[in-house]
């Protein structure tokens, strides 16, 4: 992501797409990853510690590319950044919490108590 992101200029052979779309996905797919491979069930903290991670990524990837030739720092970029980083947590969290309650190790452990 870095490397794309610093790049002076998108080649012309590459399709146009919106900025905004392209730092939505990348955002997304970061945070579903780092959602996917941590592991802890303490839930609030280790989603606050992602979307920190992530939000903090997207900062410093605007602020950096203020000193990249043709490239500028936009507020917007991060806001798609930040979009991108809590629907993805928001969704794992959603399909955890609805997966969880179809396992059978969540119904043995609701019918014991």
């Amino acid at each position: 992501m870095f490397t794309g992101t610093h790049l002076p200029k998108i080649p012309r052979a590459m399709p146009r797409i919106n900025d905004k779309i392209l730092h939505f996905s990348a955002f997304f797919g970061l945070a579903m990853l780092l959602c996917y491979c941590t592991n802890s069930r303490r839930l609030l903290k280790r989603f606050g510690i992602i979307a920190a991670v992530c939000l903090t990524y997207g900062m410093l990837d605007e602020w950096t590319q203020s000193f990249v030739r043709g490239r500028s720092t936009d507020i917007y970029d991060f806001a798609a950044d930040a979009t991108g980083t809590l629907l993805a947590i928001s969704l794992y969290a959603t399909v955890r919490v609805i997966w969880g309650r179809r396992s059978p190790s969540f119904r043995t452990a609701a019918e014991a108590s």
